[in-house]
């Protein structure tokens, strides 16, 4: 069965949620413990009410980068707790200001040795895995450009590139990507340079060669190399750094697979490393299955046989 993180990017929010989700569900539950009922999700508003002195729900909600009526709500629990109190706006009659009451800067004080308890729990957790510094890093980096421009951009990207057939004039793109993937995961195999050097001799033996172009450059591949028996293997996948993410890597696949059809083949297989996560989740997600190798692969590198069942 899949979890969240098998979906890697794609459910890159609600993975952070689930992560939230244990982190508030440890405080509260140590809060409890200690006879504090109020949630740990309403205490960013008391720390900056500690720390900045009386403020509004419209000043709150800028500074947690919440919206109002989620403010609003917390505030009004807070207020049922009475660790806050409210006051009018000496500025304004209209608005309300929260500030802390007595009870709850009683409550701060109190809490503090479990703060650094908390602080000691985040210190060892990321002792083992950082964390803090990259979110900082993600929060204003979305500040500085949202997430769904960044969506559109890709989007643009990716509408910008083409899948086309090899031709020679691509030979040494062909090349150069491959190699450029063998080297960063792999080692090149004597196997690997005998097809990479002559990407001709796999069409002439009824395979096929995509390329992935961006504009004039050459960015991606992916190839279909005839066997025997009507048998085909997908190879030679490779999607340069840079254009990842984009779902060149699935069009490539798709071309890859709409030849096979076309061709009628009877079987359609490829192999590839347990290492290489995201490529198997994509051959998974495009309907391949895992399987046992029939014979001994070529590539010393391959741990993983896949069968196409649509």
């Amino acid at each position: 069965m899949s979890g969240l993180h098998d979906y890697g990017a794609l459910l890159l929010a609600s993975r952070l949620r689930k992560i939230s989700e244990a982190l508030y569900a440890g405080v509260d539950e140590v809060y409890r413990r200690h006879g504090v009922e109020l949630p740990s999700r309403c205490f960013p508003i008391l720390f900056l009410l500690r720390d900045q002195g009386r403020l509004g729900i419209s000043e709150l909600a800028a500074q947690l980068g919440q919206t109002h009526p989620a403010v609003s709500q917390m505030s009004r629990k807070l207020l049922q707790h009475r660790v806050v109190k409210e006051w009018p706006d000496p500025n304004d009659e209209r608005r309300r200001l929260l500030g802390l009451s007595r009870r709850g800067a009683a409550l701060m004080a109190r809490l503090a040795p479990i703060w650094n308890g908390i602080i000691a729990a985040v210190g060892e957790l990321e002792a083992e895995q950082p964390l803090s510094a990259t979110l900082t890093g993600l929060d204003q980096a979305l500040t500085r450009r949202g997430f769904a421009g960044r969506i559109d951009a890709c989007l643009k990207r990716s509408e910008a590139i083409d899948i086309i057939r090899f031709e020679s004039r691509h030979a040494k793109d062909f090349k150069r990507l491959n190699l450029e993937w063998l080297e960063k995961y792999f080692r090149v195999e004597p196997i690997d340079v005998r097809v990479l050097s002559q990407p001709r001799l796999l069409l002439e033996d009824g395979g096929a060669i995509f390329l992935a172009r961006s504009g004039k450059k050459i960015i991606g591949t992916g190839a279909l190399i005839r066997g025997e028996h009507g048998r085909y293997e997908v190879s030679k996948m490779a999607v340069t750094d840079g254009f990842k993410g984009l779902g060149v890597g699935r069009r490539l696949l798709r071309a890859v697979i709409d030849e096979f059809t076309a061709l009628g083949g009877a079987e359609l297989f490829l192999e590839t490393n347990s290492v290489l996560k995201t490529a198997i989740a994509l051959y998974e997600s495009a309907g391949f299955v895992h399987g046992t190798c029939p014979a001994d692969s070529p590539y010393a590198r391959s741990d993983v046989y896949m069968v196409y069942r649509g």
